[in-house]
């Protein structure tokens, strides 16, 4: 899901964002209602900015910031001057949620301008080579940890930014930096992950059914595209982790350790009813050699099994064990025949 969600004129802009803020609050005005119709419908890409627009607000809404000090008092200068709104009725979900919400519509409306006129050279693009694993820290002080074959881009002026937007290919640990004004936001394929400040690991690799998040600590909460959870978040708290199965459009939500979260971090290889292809993409990108096998002759075969900061020779023994495969390495290329037959698991 993109948040690329809402493109007005300089003029309007203050006009477009009073009417949203009313909807969203049950404040409409017949004169705010009429003006954000008319709006809506000038282009296809305002309805669906609204649209998104909308999903964020409801998930910063149940994403409420840990331990608000913040009075009343102290926030309604700040609401009236951002919305121009002089009646919101933010009690509906606690102060500090509904701040949060406000700030990070208003951020869509800054992103979405940033992300239209801005040329791609304005984003940052940080890679782990096969082999290698890396770390990469932000300028609002959050942490990072890439795995091998795995990328994340970010904006050339990230700090300046309203909301913290990483987007990643493959997998990598977030120790994020607690910002309850700027919410951080991971694209990761069909998965949107909103958070304000935690630990978590996201597994997105372009080339495997199953796209992950796991949360060590904090609360975060996940949009996936194309099914209902695109406009209801799945909220995940620590020790959680959803699956989501890109082919069958499905996901599933269970209860992990948390060493089990950033295990890979360690140098530890976890595979589950892992698909045995998908296994040697693993070895691959682990390792940096190539592996040579028929993808159509290990379709159906599934692996279980974790290796603790194993060498590649360790690990190739044990499939040979577990597996009967017979594999050769010839320099950098490792060549896999032979196997048990699988039947679907």
């Amino acid at each position: 899901m993109s948040l690329v969600v809402v493109k007005v004129q300089s003029g309007m802009e203050d006009k477009i964002w009073n009417a949203i803020v009313k909807r969203l609050t049950n404040t409409e005005t017949a004169d705010s209602q009429s003006l954000l119709e008319q709006w809506l419908t000038e282009d296809e890409s305002h309805a669906q900015g609204y649209q998104e627009a909308k999903v964020v607000w409801e998930l910063s809404a149940l994403i409420q910031p840990d331990q608000p000090h913040v009075s009343f008092d102290q926030l309604q200068p700040q609401l009236i001057a951002k919305t121009q709104v002089k009646q919101l009725n933010f009690w509906k979900y606690g102060i500090a949620a509904a701040l949060s919400a406000a700030v990070l519509l208003a951020a869509l409306f800054q992103f979405s301008q940033d992300k239209k006129h801005n040329p791609s050279e304005e984003w940052v693009t940080r890679k782990a080579d096969a082999g290698k694993m890396i770390q990469v820290n932000l300028p609002d002080s959050s942490k990072i940890w890439l795995n091998s074959g795995s990328e994340i881009r970010f904006h050339k002026y990230f700090s300046a930014q309203k909301s913290r937007t990483v987007q990643l290919i493959g997998e990598a640990y977030f120790d994020v930096a607690h910002d309850e004004k700027h919410p951080f936001v991971v694209e990761s394929g069909k998965l949107t992950t909103v958070v304000y400040g935690t630990s978590f690991s996201i597994r997105a690799y372009g080339n495997e059914m199953n796209t992950s998040v796991a949360v060590n600590s904090g609360k975060v909460g996940v949009l996936i595209a194309d099914t209902k959870e695109a406009k209801v978040p799945v909220m995940l708290v620590a020790n959680d982790k959803l699956t989501f199965n890109r082919n069958q459009h499905t996901f599933t939500k269970l209860s992990v350790t948390n060493s089990e979260v950033n295990a890979w971090t360690a140098g530890i290889l976890t595979f589950e009813q892992t698909p045995l292809n998908e296994v040697f993409a693993t070895i691959s990108r682990k390792f940096n050699v190539q592996v040579k096998a028929d993808p159509l002759k290990y379709q159906e075969c599934r692996l279980t099994a974790k290796f603790q900061n194993k060498p590649l020779k360790e690990v190739l023994r044990t499939l040979k064990m577990v597996m009967n495969l017979q594999t050769k390495q010839i320099d950098h290329t490792v060549y896999v025949e032979g196997g048990t037959s699988c039947s679907n698991p």
